[in-house]
């Protein structure tokens, strides 16, 4: 099964969104998240998931789903991204 890292991404000026990056693709968006929190971007990470897909267009479904269960809560749901 495939093992995504979550992070919030959230600009000063701009709503939040939840970033899935791939393990094949941790070591080179590494380096783009801390460009973006030293532009003054908040980056924090929420851990990781595992999902079962066939097609990606599954995969951001099924992650969708996981991130609206961890905001059940909060009034505000944030968007999703994933970088393949």
């Amino acid at each position: 099964m495939p093992k995504f890292d979550l992070y919030v991404v959230r600009p000063p000026d701009g709503s939040a969104t939840i970033t899935a990056i791939s393990e094949d693709k941790q070591q080179s968006s590494q380096a783009a998240l801390r460009n973006l929190s030293r532009s003054g971007c908040l980056v924090k990470s929420l851990g990781d998931i595992e999902l079962c897909f066939v097609k990606k267009s599954e995969a951001q479904i099924k992650l969708e789903l996981a991130v609206r269960q961890m905001f059940a809560a909060s009034a505000y749901k944030p968007p999703v991204s994933i970088v393949w």
